[in-house]
C-alpha cells in the first residue's frame, strides 16, 4: 500500500502546483507592475475624480482576475467556480456603480446635499450657551419676541412668570 501511494501524481514531492515556478514568478512581476501603475496614476495622472477611480478599479479588477485564475487555480478548475466568481464580481461592480451614480447626482435634486455637510464651526457647548443667552434676553424683554423654534419654551417661561405674579 505504501508503494502505490508514492506512484499517485498528487503526492509527488516534486510537483506541488499546477502552475510552474516561472509562471508564478511572471504573475508576481505583473502584479507588482500593476501596483506601481496604480500608485503612479493616483499621484501623477489627473483624469478627474471619477476617472481616477474608474482607472484604479479597472487595474484592481485585472489584478484580482490574475490572482483568482492562477493562485486560486480557477484557470484549471471547474467552469462553475469561474461563473460564480464572475457573478460576484459583476454584482460588486454594479453596487459600486450605483454608489458612484448616487454620489455624482446628489446635487441634482437638492443642492445642499451636493457636498458633504461639514460640522458646525461652533462647539455644542458654545451653541447651547448662545441659545441660553438668547432665551435669557427674551425673558428679560418680557418674552414677547419668541422665535418659532423656541416659541413653546418662551410661552412656558412666560406662563411661569404670570403664575408667580398671580401668586403675590
Amino acid at each position: 500500500m505504501n508503494a502505490t501511494a508514492h506512484t499517485q501524481p498528487h503526492e509527488d514531492p516534486t510537483h506541488h502546483h499546477i502552475a510552474s515556478f516561472r509562471s508564478l514568478f511572471v504573475i508576481l512581476v505583473i502584479l507588482l507592475i500593476m501596483t506601481a501603475l496604480t500608485v503612479y496614476t493616483a499621484k501623477f495622472v489627473d483624469l478627474g475624480e471619477m476617472g481616477n477611480l474608474i482607472l484604479a478599479m479597472f487595474i484592481a479588477c485585472f489584478k484580482a482576475i490574475l490572482v483568482c485564475a492562477i493562485f486560486m487555480h480557477l484557470l484549471h478548475d471547474k467552469f462553475l467556480n469561474t461563473v460564480a466568481l464572475a457573478v460576484c464580481l459583476v454584482l460588486v461592480v454594479t453596487f459600486i456603480g450605483f454608489t458612484m451614480i448616487d454620489m455624482a447626482s446628489r446635487g441634482a435634486l437638492d443642492p445642499t446635499r451636493e457636498h458633504f455637510i461639514a460640522p458646525p464651526s461652533m462647539s455644542e457647548a458654545n451653541i447651547n450657551a448662545a441659545i441660553e443667552k438668547r432665551d435669557a434676553e427674551h425673558a428679560a424683554e418680557g418674552g414677547h419676541a419668541a422665535d418659532d423654534d423656541h416659541g413653546a419654551d418662551a410661552e412656558h417661561t412666560e406662563d411661569d412668570g404670570h403664575a408667580a405674579d398671580d401668586g403675590h
